[in-house]
């Protein structure tokens, strides 16, 4: 019971420390609604496809390689905390950041391959205390954190700029989240 209200306490600091600043920034810099700046708002369609295209890939690949390959279980038991942060909250936030605010801005001033690669990296730099405070920060598991999320920042921006639907990364983001707490 004790890690419902500690959850709540966490999800209230990401949204504050991470969403909040952002729309605030949108709001002063560009002077438009943020819901639209970020893409938030239109391309459903499109988006929606991408969305079932990447999302099917993704589910492909880790029923493929977990189930058959390395006949691991499914463990079905996920808690409230992890519901909300990690597969919830995760994708929300990151991708408000990395893909609908710091992608777009560098794209003013980059090709977008530059502009992704550089995101992506800054959005493998984020990962470095998680995996630093789970004990995780060893060869050669860090090796392969680094270029896995490092791919999925670039697949991220990918979407985002086909679909110019951020929506369609959150939720990507948030069924990668889901899946590897499914599997590992």
């Amino acid at each position: 019971m004790d890690s419902v209200p500690r959850a709540i306490t966490s999800a209230v600091i990401k949204i504050v420390i991470w969403v909040i600043p952002v729309i605030l920034l949108v709001k002063i810099m560009e002077k438009i609604d943020p819901s639209t700046y970020l893409g938030l708002r239109h391309n459903f369609r499109k988006g929606l496809k991408w969305t079932g295209w990447v999302s099917l890939a993704f589910i492909s690949y880790f029923v493929v390689l977990n189930i058959i390959v390395l006949e691991n279980d499914i463990d079905f038991q996920i808690g409230f905390e992890e519901w909300l942060n990690t597969i919830l909250l995760v994708g929300i936030t990151e991708e408000i950041v990395f893909r609908g605010f710091l992608l777009r801005k560098f794209m003013d001033s980059y090709r977008f391959w530059i502009a992704n690669t550089i995101t992506s990296l800054l959005f493998v730099s984020i990962h470095f205390p998680i995996w630093f405070y789970k004990g995780l920060f060893e060869f050669p598991y860090i090796l392969r954190s680094i270029i896995t999320v490092f791919g999925l920042g670039i697949i991220f921006g990918f979407v985002y700029k086909k679909s110019n639907f951020l929506w369609s990364v959150i939720i990507i983001h948030s069924l990668y989240n889901l899946l590897v707490s499914l599997f590992y």
